[in-house]
């Protein structure tokens, strides 16, 4: 991190810069604190690295702004958005946008292990943390698996939201392993809309398979998320 980093996380610290406005371009940055382009362009990528900044979507490509959003923070251990938001003091809420029955197709019939003609019944939510959108999931479980299975068990309160709960509580399923696949991607219309954020934001994107202690698995997710993933680790 260069001196400009820390005079321009001043700035936008001090509210120079109030959310979702933009920077002045870079030459004039240059000029502001005499430094060189090289100097300012290094500032600004740290700066959008550590999540104080951010590209303007889509043009022009130089222009920087200050996020207009916020994060919900770090979702940790098994990344239970119910869970979450009880141990930070606030209301999970769930809005179930689509449910349905669906043939398997092909990355979902290899991720549950499925015949090509098996049936997958399908699950949008809207995640929320005390009526603020977090997150939207979108839950596949094996049709043959989950008999009776239907949209008013997940729209209890509290703990009853969490999907792991009525798999084990409904179905008799306990979850003991999940495969995550991280990515980043940008939000569609529709999906921004759900959210309140901008198309074009940059969100986590999470695809998860979940085993039961039997070694079967028990459930697949797509989710777009408003927050950042933890992990722990032992090093030893």
């Amino acid at each position: 991190m260069n001196r400009l980093f820390f005079e321009l996380l001043k700035q936008i610290q001090d509210r120079k810069y109030e959310p979702g406005q933009t920077l002045p371009p870079v030459r004039a940055l240059m000029k502001e604190f005499d430094a060189t382009e090289e100097e300012v362009r290094s500032a600004l990528t740290e700066l959008i690295y550590e999540g104080n900044l951010e590209r303007v979507r889509p043009e022009p490509p130089d222009q920087v702004q200050v996020p207009d959003y916020e994060l919900w923070g770090t979702l940790t251990g098994i990344h239970s958005i119910t869970r979450e938001a009880k141990k930070r003091g606030q209301s999970p809420g769930v809005e179930i946008t689509n449910f349905g029955i669906s043939k398997a197709w092909p990355s979902v019939a290899k991720r549950l292990e499925l015949e090509p003609d098996d049936d997958v019944v399908l699950m949008e939510r809207l995640r929320k943390a005390d009526g603020e959108p977090v997150a939207i999931e979108i839950s596949y479980y094996p049709a043959k698996l989950y008999p009776g299975i239907s949209e008013d068990m997940f729209t209890s309160s509290g703990s009853g939201q969490s999907s792991f709960e009525v798999m084990q509580k409904q179905f008799g399923f306990k979850s003991t392993r999940a495969a995550d696949e991280l990515t980043v991607a940008p939000l569609e219309p529709r999906e921004a809309k759900m959210m309140g954020l901008e198309p074009g934001t940059p969100v986590l994107l999470r695809f998860r398979v979940t085993y039961s202690d039997q070694g079967v698995p028990i459930k697949s997710s797509r989710a777009v998320w408003k927050f950042k993933a933890g992990y722990e680790m032992d090093l030893d």
